[in-house]
């Protein structure tokens, strides 16, 4: 009896060793000197669509992974929305007033900024996803009243630290949108420039 015991204690040391010898040998994605943290941030904005300017607002929302030398990367979600309507383009119906749009648009969110412990400090980020455009008005008389669209939305941001847990930022993006079929817009009025304030707040 006492040579099982021996052999059982014999067993447990050899596989506690091994994973222990396995351990050491993962390697992982984030390793190091890493930070971690996160924010919530509240957007808003001038937009051009069906060339027209509007008002957009938008949340995000992020995981903060701050590496040594003050690189960051920001993995989270954002949604955008037009705050104020824009005309149809290009109405060829007379039995129906040139309605008023409005769009939301959103998805993941990659964010990468250079030297983020500074006071100023500069990235890039890029927004990939979808969204919808529709009518304003739910009892326009048309087949159809809205279409999803595919989004795509580089740009890049300029970053004031007020304190440890609030930031301000400001940058332009560009929307590039596929996919929209709607009578009164397509891709290209959809598609354009963006100006972004932003207000940030969490653990940087």
């Amino acid at each position: 009896m006492k040579y099982i015991y021996l052999t059982i204690l014999s067993l447990f040391l050899l596989f506690a060793s091994s994973g222990l010898s396995w351990a050491q040998q993962t390697e992982t994605l984030f390793s190091g000197d890493v930070s971690h943290g996160g924010f919530g941030s509240l957007m808003y904005g001038v937009s051009s669509i069906n060339d027209q300017a509007v008002f957009m607002r938008g949340t995000r929302g992020a995981w903060s992974l701050k590496f040594s030398g003050g690189h960051t990367i920001h993995i989270g979600l954002g949604g955008y929305r037009s705050h104020s309507g824009f005309e149809a383009v290009n109405w060829q119906r007379t039995d129906i007033p040139k309605p008023e749009l409005r769009m939301d648009h959103g998805g993941f969110e990659i964010e990468y900024l250079n030297r983020s412990h500074r006071l100023i400090h500069a990235g890039i980020k890029a927004t990939i996803g979808g969204g919808t455009v529709r009518y304003r008005d739910r009892n326009v008389e048309l087949d159809k009243r809205s279409d999803d669209f595919f989004a795509f939305q580089p740009g890049a941001n300029v970053h004031l630290n007020v304190t440890n847990w609030f930031r301000i930022s400001g940058g332009i993006m560009y929307r590039y949108i596929s996919g929209a079929d709607l009578e009164g817009t397509n891709d290209s009025n959809l598609s354009g420039f963006s100006a972004f304030a932003g207000l940030r707040f969490g653990k940087f």
